[in-house]
């Protein structure tokens, strides 16, 4: 069987690439491309708006190959024809199998580059991706944080690209989308079109930054990302992105070629080369079923939830015994840290994560969520009218709901919700309107003759108030962002003083498990309100789209409420 792996290998779990080339197993029921795996829902759709919009903004020669179905041949042969014309962009085309390389793959975009004194077309590849690429930059990262680099859908080739003062890259957390990139520029070397000079590759994101999309170009061949090394003092080196992807490459193909020996005789088969480990990609895999019988019940990593330690710490702990909670509970910790920290160096903070992963297991085996860090009341500041506030963002991080519990606790009366909405595509324009709207209803709220207390739970609430506020600029936006900044109160800050929690000390987790609130929905979070969102807008049906839209508003009308009740909580403590 011949190793072929897509682009989502090398940045994903091996040991879905190790199962997959394993003959003995059967394959899960409706095992998915793992090209799918991040367009579930909403994400299919940003893509599809991206790729739309970029056709009939783009100059030049557009080459759309999406039409041409599931056929990866007629793709393939339509992209090799596309390539060789020189076509400026090229969309939904497959690139041609690189078996001496090991891979298969399809990028969003292909971006014609500037090309070799031949004057033979070269290429660079670009995926859309439902987040942010792009951060304002942190000078203390040095080079992991390059300054952004970026063209328009309108003029995509990177000839003269501009730069964005002031932003960087996100590579430490989009690293996936980095190597990604990296598999496509090899493919595209290995057909002889890749640049020779330069390994550049774009995100498109969900970035607003610019008020429009763009762009955002990295060079896979800087150093950017940090990986353990056992000849350097610091334990630790900046690679390139091509680096950290062909050796995550190669590492999969050496999997693979063990897995494809495996016959069901494990006294004469070759012993797999990985074994389960538990991150953030199991919970959607196909292969968790054949996965988690692997894993003891009190497994390290499926048992540390919160602050997980990632896949080279786990397999650090096992090689020094260290398999369980009750192993971590009890182990000696100064002398594991004097064998263990030597092999982590990737990390920062290396100690204190191995500290509070301990802290954890032993919180899991008393079966406490909590532990209070202080003793005595609680202050949390009180006023004769109390209002929580939360606020809902699409994936694009537009403000569409701003909800409001307003609390009378002097005279008795019930709760009050009060939220606005707007439950269509919005543009900047439309989502300024609607902040108006929110904050000058607080505004004569705040102006009452009773004194008023806002409360939330994290800082988004705040920060989201005072990005929108200097991105339009408005008088009343930025009186409201300056109050929320000097008055409002983080109940989350005053957890975090008093409290340390086995499963962090998130909302759902401290309403939930501490002051006994229970959401109406079955499944309430953040990401998911992001999706109702979109079925509320784009829904199939009027019935659709109505039952998106209250589910959202129960949804962010428990939040407030939740809030309320840590609030009671904490100062019942």
């Amino acid at each position: 069987m011949t190793i072929l792996l897509g682009a989502y290998a090398a940045r994903s779990c091996p040991v879905k690439t190790q199962n997959a080339f394993d003959a003995t197993l059967q394959r899960p029921a409706g095992e998915p491309d793992e090209s799918l795996a991040e367009l579930f829902d909403g994400g299919s759709q940003f893509e599809d708006e991206v790729l739309t919009e970029l056709v009939s903004a783009a100059t030049g020669q557009v080459v759309d190959l999406r039409g041409l179905g599931d056929s990866a041949t007629a793709r393939t042969q339509a992209c090799l024809a596309a390539l060789r014309s020189g076509a400026d962009v090229i969309l939904g085309g497959s690139l041609p199998l690189d078996v001496a390389g090991h891979r298969k793959g399809s990028p969003d975009l292909l971006v014609r580059g500037v090309d070799s004194e031949q004057g033979s077309p070269r290429y660079h590849p670009v995926e859309v991706k439902w987040h942010k690429i792009i951060e304002r930059r942190n000078l203390r990262r040095g080079p992991t944080a390059p300054t952004v680099t970026y063209t328009t859908l309108a003029r995509p080739r990177p000839l003269s690209p501009e730069r964005l003062p002031g932003f960087g890259l996100r590579v430490a957390s989009r690293e996936a989308d980095l190597i990604q990139l990296a598999h496509y520029h090899r493919m595209l070397e290995a057909a002889g079109f890749a640049a020779s000079d330069s390994a550049l590759a774009a995100v498109i994101g969900t970035d607003d930054v610019l008020g429009q999309r763009v762009l955002a170009w990295v060079d896979l061949s800087l150093p950017l990302v940090r990986t353990f090394s056992r000849t350097e003092t610091e334990g630790w080196r900046l690679r390139s992105v091509l680096e950290r992807y062909d050796h995550e490459q190669a590492f999969r193909v050496a999997v693979a070629q063990v897995a494809q020996h495996q016959t069901g005789h494990p006294e004469t088969d070759p012993a797999p080369l990985v074994r389960p480990i538990v991150t953030s990609e199991c919970g959607r895999c196909p292969w968790w079923e054949h996965c988690r019988p692997q894993l003891d019940p009190d497994d390290v990593s499926l048992r540390i939830a919160k602050g997980p330690l990632d896949v080279r710490e786990i397999a650090t702990l096992r090689r020094h015994g260290v398999q369980t909670i009750t192993d971590l509970a009890t182990a000696d910790l100064d002398e594991l840290l004097a064998s263990y920290l030597p092999e982590v160096t990737h990390r920062s903070g290396a100690q204190s994560r191995l500290q509070v992963a301990t802290r954890r297991a032993r919180m899991l085996i008393s079966g406490e969520p909590f532990e209070r860090e202080t003793s005595g009341p609680i202050p949390v500041p009180a006023a004769e009218l109390e209002v929580d506030f939360d606020i809902e963002t699409a994936a694009d991080g537009q403000i569409y709901l701003w909800g409001f519990l307003v609390n009378d606790p002097t005279a008795g009366a019930a709760s009050r919700y009060v939220e606005f909405s707007r439950f269509e595509d919005l543009d900047a324009d439309a989502e300024a309107e609607l902040g108006r709207a929110a904050l000058t209803w607080l505004t004569d709220l705040l102006q009452s003759t009773r004194t008023v207390r806002v409360y939330h739970y994290s800082a988004y609430e705040v920060v989201a108030i005072r990005t929108l506020a200097d991105r339009v600029g408005d008088p009343l936006l930025l009186q409201a962002a300056d109050y929320a900044e000097r008055e409002f109160v983080d109940l989350l800050e005053v957890v975090k003083t008093h409290f340390f929690g086995v499963a962090g000390l998130g909302l759902k987790v401290v309403a939930q498990r501490a002051a006994g609130f229970h959401w109406r929905d079955d499944d309430p979070g953040g990401l998911n309100s992001q999706r109702w969102f979109l079925d509320a807008v784009h829904g199939e049906s009027a019935e659709v789209r109505g039952a998106a839209r209250q589910r959202v508003l129960d949804y962010n009308e428990d939040d407030v409420i939740a809030t309320a009740r840590v609030r009671a909580w904490l100062r019942g403590c």
